[in-house]
């Protein structure tokens, strides 16, 4: 879920790249932001205006200089980001399990950002977004539904990895923080690869068929409705979604799909799979291990 709007193309037409975005950028010119010459004290009041004045400017100094280099350093930029998400979910969770999520979320969006670089176009580091997740912003797309879902799939691949690597860790040291971190892991990257909407099952099983899109709606529902899953966050990507399928649907012929050979499709559909088992019984695994643990 870190990537931008996807991009449909035309029905009947053929595919044109969409325009490149850009991250954010400053205009801020190289010169002071302020001049300030002192001038002769006339009265207490004239004073204390005069002082109050001066510390607004500086005031602005800093944050005008400060968003320049979070834009022009994309490092700072993750760095603050996450900075400012671990300090809203400590609010809520606790610290632990900050720390947890957002470690979880960067190796998740580090693996989408490395297949983007690996097929040669650029890609920034992660943006963390408070309750949101995390994002990575493109200036090239790919120009077939493999090449997108090599891409989708890379994240969640990095996170099964990450999350597996936590699980043996609290394997060989019984630290429950680990266990915390391989649960959030396991949790997330499952979540991701429900087929819908921006979600990373929905770019990896673009080329195979629309209807994965159907049986994704479907998952949620009986996860809201029969499991009582009432995730708000999980209805809106439902119901974004349901124009993302109807767009599948229409878009189905389009050589941006159906370029994409047979094999290709049969291997991103049972890598598909295997992740959704595999991350399926260990986050069973996980959340047992905690019951066991609570009582």
């Amino acid at each position: 879920m870190s990537q931008n709007d996807p991009y449909l193309p035309p029905q009947g037409g053929q595919y044109i790249p969409p325009p490149p975005q850009y991250q954010a950028t400053s205009d801020i010119p190289p010169q002071s932001p302020y001049h300030y010459s002192p001038t002769p004290k006339q009265g207490g009041n004239r004073g204390a205006v005069g002082w109050l004045g001066s510390a607004a400017l500086a005031v602005w100094a800093v944050v005008k200089y400060g968003l320049f280099f979070v834009f022009k350093i994309p490092a700072l930029a993750t760095l603050l980001s996450a900075m400012v998400s671990f300090g809203a979910y400590s609010l809520l969770y606790g610290g632990w399990f900050a720390v947890a999520l957002v470690v979880m979320l960067f190796v998740h969006e580090m693996g989408h950002v490395l297949e983007i670089r690996r097929q040669g176009m650029h890609a920034t580091a992660p943006i963390f977004i408070p309750f949101l997740g995390a994002a990575i912003f493109q200036r090239q797309h790919p120009t077939d539904a493999l090449k997108q879902a090599q891409i989708g799939i890379a994240g969640p691949i990095a996170g099964t990895l990450g999350a597996t690597v936590a699980w043996v860790l609290y394997s060989s040291t019984q630290n429950p923080v680990f266990l915390l971190a391989a649960s959030i892991g396991f949790f997330l990257n499952l979540l991701n690869l429900i087929p819908v909407w921006q979600l990373d099952g929905a770019w990896i099983l673009a080329p195979v068929s629309p209807w994965f899109q159907v049986a994704g709606l479907v998952m949620i529902g009986v996860s809201v409705f029969v499991f009582h899953f009432a995730s708000f966050l999980l209805i809106i990507i439902a119901v974004l979604g349901i124009q993302t399928m109807r767009a599948g649907f229409r878009n189905a012929n389009n050589p941006y799909y159906t370029s994409v050979p047979m094999q290709a499709r049969l291997a991103l559909g049972a890598a598909w799979l295997g992740l959704v088992i595999y991350l399926g019984v260990m986050s069973l695994q996980a959340e047992s291990l905690f019951t066991a643990l609570a009582r």
